[in-house]
């Protein structure tokens, strides 16, 4: 069953030297329950993509369907996680995890015993009470992905949530998202710079044009479960992307040098 649809999806900026395409006559369809992974070079579209499908920015061409409706703006069956936690420091853990129920009118003893099921799931039990400050980095992500699963989304949105952490705390929540995603069985779309980590992560993994906002190629990815960055078949795979995105790097800085004369 599709759950995501992007059909003749186009996304045009104004630039100082004319329009830019974040995104051209773009189509994909994610199955549900899939862990889609896309990569590409910076500026390539891969934030855009991620608007469009959250509702956040409007395409200038074409529609995107959720569960076979048109989306005509964020929605409750949607959750974004971005590079940057954005918790509110004045709110203790617990209180960011349960904020969106608040909002949403749901009572205080469910809510607190979604939270205390949510905190267990990411291993952060101890520190409910605690501040934001006082948390690690890779802490706060795990308060931002419990807070995103409190709301039940059918779809989870990450935006490079992980690219700012050290390698050992990337490596610990590539498990926990991993275990999260085969427990809840919800569709994934997920950003990201990291070749090896969207091999490590996806069902499969879209790679996007340098230029233009189209799709390169795409890459199913059938290795079994639990994975990690260090496998031979995922650095093989991860190898044959990297190369691929190389040459595409490359043919788009040919292509603008021959413009430029």
């Amino acid at each position: 069953m599709t759950m995501v649809e992007l059909k003749n999806v186009s996304r045009v900026y104004l630039g100082q030297s004319g329009p830019v395409y974040g995104l051209s006559a773009f189509d994909l369809r994610i199955a549900e329950g899939e862990f889609v992974c896309i990569v590409g070079p910076s500026g390539c579209g891969k934030t855009t993509l991620l608007n469009i499908v959250a509702g956040f920015e409007p395409p200038d061409l074409g529609e995107v369907l959720i569960d076979g409706e048109k989306i005509t703006g964020p929605g409750t069956n949607r959750f974004v996680m971005f590079q940057e936690h954005a918790l509110f420091p004045w709110l203790n853990v617990s209180q960011n995890i349960m904020f969106g129920l608040k909002m949403a009118g749901i009572h205080k003893r469910e809510r607190e015993e979604r939270a205390a099921a949510l905190l267990r799931t990411v291993n952060l039990s101890d520190f409910s009470t605690a501040w934001i400050h006082e948390l690690s980095g890779g802490m706060k992500q795990r308060v931002a992905l419990a807070r995103a699963l409190i709301m039940d989304p059918e779809i989870l949105l990450m935006d490079e949530p992980f690219a700012a952490l050290d390698s050992q705390t990337r490596d610990t929540l590539h498990e926990e998202v991993e275990l999260v995603w085969q427990r809840t069985k919800k569709t994934i779309l997920f950003v990201t710079h990291n070749v090896r980590e969207a091999v490590r992560l996806g069902t499969r993994v879209i790679l996007m044009t340098a230029k233009g906002g189209k799709i390169l190629r795409e890459y199913p990815i059938d290795l079994p479960r639990n994975r990690y960055l260090e496998d031979v078949e995922v650095v093989k795979i991860a190898s044959q992307i990297r190369d691929d995105l190389r040459h595409e790097v490359l043919r788009a800085t040919k292509e603008e040098g021959y413009h430029a004369d």
